[in-house]
């Protein structure tokens, strides 16, 4: 580490306390989704930024869903660092043994809902922004700070909406994720298949009357299992967890005692960053054709209702690279990892733009009651970001 590099990371161990400060304060500010109100919180970050006399465009997608773009340097390249600031809902209150948006902190712990998903990588952001600024850091790249809204629920009023209506045109992105202040160079995509089974509806009596849709979606089910838990578990990546498929909601039937003509069923399909969409929609299309051929009564279909895609940087991108050398004079692992979760890194990643996911706290306590994270790592996370952007981006000596 240099001296620039190390004058930065100094000045940020200094406002350690306002790091802290800041991280409550987003905390505070109630961004449950739905309904993904993140004005107060897009507040706060506006209040620290104007304390730096930093400009930050304000984008409302909606009356309630409020992200920001902040930028310092000049030049071409853009490195853009994304984390939302929407939050999960509390769930059951009796589950938490600490205040969800108040609690005080207990030594260097914080708790509170979206202090580690994902305000704590959204402090972090700010203030390494901040930091660079303050110490007169004179960035050969532009750096972007974009907070967002609606990640927990898609994206489709956050990064994608931003995306699509050409706000963003990152050439590197650094998202927030948690990761213990790792790198991630990948993340599983998702669809959601809803299922529909039609059948002939009779009087519970005289079945034979009619044609019992539920009965025919539970036969297609267990063939759909049995393929799935034979197979999947063969369809590996060394840095995730292997492809999974869980069958979330089942519905059908008006009555006990009427014979159902309508089933829907919802599929989650997990999918490794090899698998595309059309793999998965002819796998399952498949196992349809078949069960089709074994009972001919069946009228079964299915729809893609829902798709995320995967995320993968090759890890010989200078993005990769000059992460995990950052990281590592952190303490830190020096070889990219896998994030079990999914992120808006996928819009990135979808559109071929290299992106990376670092950000502080520990995956398994998002969305969780008594939600928590180590300050330490926030402020470390702000450090790694700071210098990362040196990096990557340059400065005027």
């Amino acid at each position: 580490m240099n001296g620039k590099e190390k004058q930065v990371c100094d000045y940020l161990e200094e406002k350690r306390d306002d790091i802290i400060r800041l991280l409550q304060d987003l905390v505070s500010k109630e961004s449950v989704n739905p309904p993904g109100d993140t004005r107060g919180a897009a507040q706060v970050i506006l209040d620290k930024l104007g304390e730096y006399r930093i400009p930050c465009q304000e984008i409302v997608s909606n009356e309630v869903h409020k992200s920001l773009l902040a930028t310092i340097g000049e030049g071409k390249q853009n490195l853009l660092f994304n984390a939302h600031i929407d939050t999960v809902p509390v769930g059951d209150l009796q589950k938490w043994t600490t205040d969800p948006f108040n609690e005080p902190l207990h030594g260097n712990i914080m708790y509170g809902r979206g202090c580690a998903d994902d305000k704590g990588g959204v402090a972090a952001m700010v203030m390494a922004m901040c930091a660079l600024r303050r110490c007169g850091i004179d960035l050969k790249g532009r750096m972007t700070v974009n907070p967002v809204a609606d990640e927990e629920t898609g994206g489709e009023n956050g990064a994608k909406y931003l995306l699509e209506n050409g706000y963003l045109k990152p050439d590197m992105v650094v998202v927030g994720e948690i990761t213990t202040n790792e790198v991630a160079i990948v993340h599983k995509g998702l669809v959601w298949f809803k299922i529909t089974s039609k059948g002939k509806t009779a009087h519970a009596s005289t079945p034979w009357d009619g044609v019992n849709a539920i009965s025919k979606m539970v036969g297609f089910l267990h063939k759909v299992e049995q393929y799935y838990k034979e197979e999947l578990p063969r369809h590996i990546d060394p840095l995730t967890p292997p492809a999974t498929y869980n069958i979330g909601t089942i519905e059908g039937g008006p009555k006990v005692n009427v014979v159902s003509d309508i089933c829907t069923v919802m599929l989650d399909r997990r999918m490794l960053a090899e698998e595309s969409l059309e793999f998965v929609e002819n796998e399952l299309q498949k196992l349809l054709d078949e069960y089709k051929a074994e009972d001919p009564e069946a009228d079964i279909t299915f729809e893609c209702v829902n798709y995320s895609p995967s995320l993968r940087t090759s890890p010989d991108e200078e993005l990769v690279k000059k992460s995990l050398a950052v990281v590592s004079e952190f303490g830190r692992n020096d070889q990219p990892v896998g994030y079990k979760q999914s992120s808006d890194g996928r819009y990135f990643s979808v559109r071929g733009i290299p992106t990376v996911l670092i950000g502080p706290g520990v995956a398994s306590v998002g969305h969780t009651p008594d939600e928590n994270i180590d300050v330490r790592e926030v402020v470390e996370c702000a450090k790694i970001y700071a210098v990362l952007a040196m990096r990557l981006l340059g400065y005027k000596e």
